[in-house]
């Protein structure tokens, strides 16, 4: 974690959209700057500033205006920026003291002090995860699984570089709530009830829907039907102690009440506006298994705790809390809209690490009671281990695309470690055809020198073809079906970019589109700025596989979807191949 965290990919060393500070860290954060720095929580009037000198985010989408107070709301909750706090106030006081830094919330020094901070507290969870495990499962089980989790899942991106995202933290927050919850149904206290109030509600104030963590202490000692009933007696036994627990929650979420009765004149503000959850069509397929960023397809040794909570169910201790806990939190994770959390949809599961740490446990000392299970158990763990160094890399530092993946472009680049322009076309296209086209013929071409549509430009003695904020569409040329067409379609093209476009979903399509009268059979497209980087000039292909359906036409055009930065295309050609 240190050298992933110091070496690797260090955040605070990066500028921008990569730096520690930036994207949703930027909006867990905005608290601290607005209240300590700008002393100003309702206008945010500082925000523009801070965007052009250190450009965190595109634009300032960590907060909304509130349609009747007219003040910014913070999108996100404010317990985040609590677990920063005491980072926040060390890099303050160092700018202020030394005066090498601008102590302007988003120096050098605070984007060092919240990285290296919240890698505190990854290493915290381990250390009281550890302690959690320690009474129930061997202690070489409990090293194993830690590093299991440490180099085989997305727990090492979420702490030793994305480690300002509130994931490390809530995988504490749950550690603390685990040790907590066996101590005090040991030995019932005051103490540890108030303990158990404040972890919770502080994981709430994080995250609200991970106030799931209370069925933790409420159900700890339920151990098959039996023990409904003694739990029963427990809380009524001890009815004080849990009223504490509540109470406890409620004041800690309140800090966030009072911040909304503050900035907006209402205890309650739905921060996130449209986005909500499908709680009758949760997301099941999409989260775990989906090509562009399944939970499991791309964290499969969480697959391993998975296949051992049935077992563990039967066989385990407080067996009830765990698996209720782990499916109550699984399932609020994939009904939420928004499934696929921002490209890397696992991370959403990274605080029930510690849940799923019981069942994962007992896996591995089953596994490891035989010889060929213990064989296929370390084959596993090697596998999904490689897995999840290869998927780390190339999220930082790699030239693969791990987020946002295709079917085509995930089998054929799977623990490769290079990869090339044509293979970013598997990304939008799955017909891309890799190898020399054998017994081509010209089926179109185009300069367009003669053009003397809108789209046309002329640059000097030529013309060319441009998509624009203002020109979104221009048709390339169309090409009637004949018998010289043969299995393939590849269309070539001149391509200019005067300024990238990094949105995707704002990127240029290149686009072949297969019509049968009016009616459209096929559609093959590429996103061209994967490929061009600003003020270049590339040929760009483009390929299909001819449909077996009948067609009549195929069109070629470029649509700028949306996008604002104009592109430039000429010498179209258009050939067809055979394999």
């Amino acid at each position: 974690m240190l050298g992933t965290a110091f070496l690797f990919y260090p955040r605070w060393h990066k500028p921008q959209t990569n730096a520690t500070i930036a994207w949703d860290v930027s909006g867990y954060y905005m608290y601290l700057p607005a209240l300590f720095i700008y002393k100003d929580l309702k206008h945010c009037t500082f925000k523009d500033s801070i965007l052009a000198k250190y450009y965190p985010t595109p634009d300032f989408q960590q907060a909304f205006i509130h349609q009747k107070s007219g003040n910014y709301v913070m999108k996100y909750s404010s317990g985040q920026a609590f677990a920063m706090l005491p980072f926040f106030i060390l890099a303050h006081s160092y700018c202020h003291l030394t005066g090498a830094y601008p102590a302007d919330g988003f120096s050098y020094p605070y984007q060092a002090c919240i990285g290296i901070g919240m890698l505190l507290y990854a290493f915290l969870g381990l250390f009281v995860l550890r302690k959690v495990l320690l009474p129930y499962f061997k202690d070489a089980t409990v090293a194993l699984l830690l590093l299991c989790y440490v180099l085989g899942t997305n727990y090492l991106d979420y702490s030793s570089i994305d480690q300002g995202m509130t994931h490390s933290v809530l995988f504490t927050l749950y550690c603390l709530v685990l040790y907590t919850t066996a101590r005090f149904y040991a030995k019932p206290s005051i103490v540890y009830a108030l303990a158990l109030g404040l972890l919770v509600g502080y994981a709430t104030l994080i995250r609200p829907t991970d106030i799931v963590a209370v069925l933790i202490p409420l159900c700890w000692n339920i151990n098959g039907l039996k023990g409904f009933k003694q739990q029963v007696e427990f809380i009524k036994q001890h009815f004080f102690k849990f009223a504490i627990i509540a109470i406890a929650l409620f004041l800690v979420f309140a800090i966030q009440m009072v911040y909304w009765k503050y900035v907006a004149n209402e205890w309650f503000v739905y921060s996130y506006q449209d986005q909500g959850f499908s709680w009758l069509h949760p997301h099941f397929y999409d989260y775990i298994l989906s090509y562009s960023c399944g939970w499991l397809r791309y964290c499969s040794m969480m697959m391993l705790p998975i296949l051992g909570l049935v077992y563990f169910f039967i066989k385990g201790k407080n067996s009830f809390a765990i698996v209720l806990v782990a499916l109550v939190n699984f399932y609020v994770v994939i009904a939420w809209d928004v499934w696929d959390y921002g490209g890397t949809a696992g991370r959403a599961m990274i605080q029930t690490y510690p849940i799923l740490a019981f069942p994962f446990c007992m896996l591995l000392e089953w596994a490891q009671r035989r010889k060929w299970t213990s064989l296929l158990l370390h084959v596993l763990l090697a596998l999904f281990t490689y897995l999840n160094i290869w998927w780390t890399y190339h999220a930082h530092a790699g030239n693969i695309q791990v987020t946002g993946m295709t079917k085509a472009y995930f089998w054929k680049m799977l623990g490769r470690w290079d990869g090339t322009d044509a293979d970013k076309k598997l990304l939008d296209n799955p017909q891309e055809y890799f190898g020399r086209p054998q017994h081509s013929t010209l089926i179109y071409s185009n300069n367009y020198d003669r053009d003397t549509s809108a789209n046309a430009i002329r640059i000097g003695t030529e013309s060319r073809i441009r998509v624009s904020k203002d020109l979104q569409h221009a048709d390339l040329g169309t090409i009637p079906n004949s018998p010289t067409i043969k299995k393939w379609i590849r269309a070539s093209a001149d391509f200019y970019c005067v300024l990238k476009e990094w949105d995707m979903w704002k990127q240029a399509q290149f686009a072949l589109k297969f019509f049968k009268g009016t009616e459209l059979v096929q559609v093959n497209f590429i996103r061209v700025h994967r490929l061009l980087s600003h003020g270049e000039t590339r040929r760009i292909h483009i390929d299909a596989i001819v449909p077996s359906t009948k067609w009549d036409q195929v069109n070629l055009s470029i649509w700028n979807a949306g996008g604002d930065q104009e592109l430039q295309i000429d010498n179209l050609e258009v050939i067809s191949f055979d394999d």
